[in-house]
């Protein structure tokens, strides 16, 4: 086996790999959308990506996109290897992953990315131990339902409802519950109260719709959808992505954010959405424990921290 630097001469079998896992992750888990193209591979086309050579076929190749400032809201740079940057032949060695991270976190590191991120489709266990052992975590998931509603039980004293743009300004209050959440233990994700108020008046323009349950006319607990996610398989253009949700402490346990989904699923099925996905933290239990219930997690969000940079 021989490691070459990944190039154009490697797109034709690094596109069958490609589809081949993505085929495997719709067999794993069947609530994925079937039909979803794969995405342009020319961006890995930055010299960041290594490809495993044996006998004159690709067997094994880890693509990145162009190292990224600021990573996690920190000082330092990133790297991310997407879920399709990726691929293994059949009979590919089982080291193989190992070796071709080692040749490629050289460029990433050289690159200044102190951070690296590689998206991993939630069956590919091997390739997930084989990162764990150089210092990985999983730190985000990716997960996917059918639009088909829950039949929740109402809950007394509440009501659903989509707000309109006019309604805006009553989420405020919402969205810094969930921003301050974040801070907070297990999650310490980084962010001050100056980056809140620009996230927060960001929000206000997002392309978004947002759903709210009421309580005496009050949103206590919203989700936020948009069209496109954090990856490839949710641009499908029957599929919906939540990208924001957050319930106030003194209403979780009474089954307003199971009702608020189920009031979500309603919608979106009646107006031809057959799937929904949702990303999130894996350290945020609180959200976890939700969305894994309703949700089948497909992808493994792993990071390292290279500690000399």
């Amino acid at each position: 086996m021989k490691f070459e630097t990944f190039s154009f001469c490697h797109l034709a079998e690094a596109s069958l790999h490609a589809k081949t896992a993505y085929e495997n992750a719709c067999a794993a888990f069947p609530a994925l959308p079937q039909d979803v193209p794969l995405p342009d591979f020319s961006p890995l086309l930055n010299g960041m990506g290594t490809a495993a050579v044996e006998g004159g076929r690709l067997i094994g190749f880890l693509g990145a996109w162009e190292p990224f400032p600021r990573a996690f809201g920190t000082a330092f740079p990133g790297v991310l290897s997407p879920v399709f940057a990726h691929g293994l032949a059949p009979d590919a060695p089982e080291k193989t992953m190992q070796l071709m991270y080692q040749k490629a976190a050289e460029k990433w590191a050289a690159a200044g990315a102190a951070y690296h991120i590689v998206c991993l489709y939630e069956h590919e266990k091997t390739a997930i131990r084989t990162l764990f052992r150089y210092g990985f975590g999983l730190r985000c998931a990716d997960a996917v339902r059918k639009a088909m509603p829950l039949h929740a039980a109402p809950v007394p004293g509440f009501h659903c409802t989509e707000l309109s743009p006019a309604d805006e300004n009553a989420l405020t209050p919402l969205r810094e519950g969930l921003w301050r959440h974040l801070q907070q233990s297990p999650c310490f994700l980084c962010g001050s109260e100056k980056e809140m108020q620009k996230w927060l008046q960001n929000r206000k323009s997002f392309p978004s719709r947002r759903f709210a349950a009421l309580w005496q006319e009050k949103p206590v607990a919203y989700i936020e959808v948009t069209q496109n996610g954090e990856n490839f398989i949710t641009a499908h253009s029957a599929m919906l992505n939540i990208c924001g949700a957050y319930c106030e402490p003194a209403f979780r346990g009474t089954g307003v954010s199971r009702m608020l989904l189920d009031f979500l699923l309603h919608t979106l099925q009646g107006e031809g959405v057959s799937h929904l996905g949702v990303d999130y933290e894996t350290m945020n239990p609180t959200a976890a424990g939700f969305w894994e219930k309703h949700f089948t997690p497909y992808t493994q969000s792993l990071v390292r921290r290279v500690d000399r940079i």
